[in-house]
């Protein structure tokens, strides 16, 4: 009896010793756990390799290697609320405008007056692009006949220019100066030929007017000739011209030769 109550003294002292232990362990973790990481300085680890800082959170664990690095996480989370703040104010705003479903947003249309003389100018406005008077309708539209009588003398220097052709036709040797030379005739002469064309039906057309103007004036319906009139009559005065020169058998002749070639091209395409 006595061993035996001696051996369950010794079991209960051991048990007791036992949960001593334990409860010392225990509130030694709690001591530890209440103690405060010290914070690693930015250039420490900023400086350490990246092998280095992964070893360092295996041997101390994520919490302990995060406090260590960032701090605690109380004072990470007031850093968080106090930056997230605005943050929060534009998430409503966002969800505001969200939550509406009236449509597009509506932009507005006010615009700002710009100062005086700072007005939007157009592209390319200060280049300045040479202008061809003939083809420009600010400057107006082109009249033959005012042409004619603005540069009259422009003739007046041609008849001057066939002259001194002529003169050097004459003393002319070679045979290609002799050719050059006579084309440069026959295209004077042939402008100025036109030229007295024009004046003369300038002068047709005005006088027309001027009757027009005058049975007018005069209360009575004008009249106006028909085109094909005027070329008939036209016709006939050309010919009275050349019948009074003697060339009339020529013109004739030349009218012939070239009737019949466009006979004979009409044949051929026919054919």
């Amino acid at each position: 009896m006595d061993s035996s109550e001696n051996d369950s003294e010794n079991e209960y002292s051991e048990e007791n010793e036992g949960t001593g232990t334990g409860k010392e362990s225990s509130s030694e973790e709690a001591n530890s756990s209440g103690d405060e990481v010290p914070k690693l300085a930015d250039d420490e680890y900023k400086e350490m390799p990246f092998e280095d800082l992964l070893k360092l959170q295996k041997k101390l664990g994520s919490r302990v290697y995060n406090e260590a690095i960032f701090g605690k996480t109380k004072e990470r989370k007031q850093n968080t609320t106090v930056k997230s703040k605005p943050a929060k104010k534009s998430k409503q705003a966002s969800d505001c405008e969200s939550d509406s479903d009236s449509g597009p947003e509506e932009m507005t249309s006010k615009r700002k007056v710009p100062a005086l003389g700072m007005g939007k100018k157009a592209k390319n406005a200060s280049i300045s692009r040479p202008r061809d008077p003939r083809f420009d309708p600010r400057q107006g539209y082109f009249s033959g006949r005012q042409f004619r009588n603005n540069f009259s003398f422009i003739n007046d220097l041609r008849n001057k220019e066939l002259g001194k052709l002529k003169n050097k036709l004459e003393t002319a040797t070679d045979p290609e100066e002799v050719d050059r030379l006579k084309f440069l005739v026959q295209r004077t002469e042939n402008q100025i030929r036109e030229y007295a064309k024009q004046k003369t039906l300038d002068a047709d057309k005005m006088r027309e007017k001027q009757q027009v103007r005058e049975s007018v004036q005069e209360g009575k319906r004008p009249f106006f000739e028909r085109k094909s009139t005027k070329q008939a009559r036209a016709l006939v005065e050309q010919y009275d011209k050349l019948k009074d020169v003697g060339s009339l058998a020529k013109h004739i002749d030349k009218r012939r030769k070239k009737i019949s070639a466009k006979d004979r091209k009409k044949l051929d395409f026919s054919t």
